[in-house]
């Protein structure tokens, strides 16, 4: 007869059964997380860093998306969930700091034809195609190569375009918030959403439930 007070030998805890089960979750989630991240473009710029919500609030989204997934052939290798987790999150907010670059321009040229006097014999829609190609050629000029990695050195320097900058523009256009406040809202924004992601997913390299002796049932 067993000695039912001996403690449990506990089963080999090696890696998931189904790598490749782990690595669809992660494709889904990537997907997932690209509309996402056209919305996270926009929540990034709402004032008093309201915005860095959503990079919390969203990411808990994706995350559960892929612990759905991949829940059923759990545990994974620690290194393996780290490396989809980080993909996730790298892609999500990536295409967001893209999206906002890109935006940029078109953002100053709408607020150019609000604020302008004079836009000459130019309709609204050339004054604002007009200013938003001098935007985008302020930035490579004094923010080589301009771009995404222009927009980045542009908000971390100076965050404003001073008057006479532009030729089609008399104003100084101003982006909040900017320079030092920006590198925070980037940091956090990368933090948040990593957190909210990984809080989801990092679990899945732990067995479900602990193997429990026949002396200490698990309590339902």
């Amino acid at each position: 007869m067993p000695d039912l007070t001996a403690p449990a030998v506990e089963l080999a805890d090696g890696r998931g059964t189904s790598p490749a089960q782990w690595w669809c979750a992660t494709a889904a989630g990537t997907i997932v997380s690209l509309p996402f991240a056209w919305l996270l473009s926009y929540a990034a710029m709402l004032p008093f860093y309201l915005g860095l919500f959503f990079f919390m609030l969203f990411g808990l989204v994706i995350g559960a998306v892929v612990y759905r997934i991949a829940a059923p052939g759990r545990p994974y290798g620690r290194f393996a969930v780290l490396t989809g987790t980080t993909l996730i999150v790298g892609v999500c907010w990536t295409l967001s700091i893209v999206k906002e670059s890109r935006d940029f321009p078109a953002d100053v040229a709408a607020d150019a034809v609000l604020r302008s006097r004079d836009i000459g014999r130019r309709s609204a829609d050339e004054y604002r195609t007009a200013v938003a190609e001098e935007v985008r050629s302020f930035l490579r000029e004094r923010h080589s190569p301009g771009g995404v990695l222009g927009y980045a050195r542009w908000m971390l320097l100076e965050g404003e375009i001073k008057k006479g900058a532009i030729p089609s523009f008399d104003q100084t256009l101003r982006r909040s918030p900017a320079r030092i406040g920006w590198a925070i809202r980037v940091v956090l924004s990368i933090a948040l959403l990593g957190f909210a992601v990984g809080s989801q997913t990092l679990s899945l390299s732990r067995r479900s439930n602990p193997v429990a002796s026949p002396a200490q049932p698990i309590l339902r």
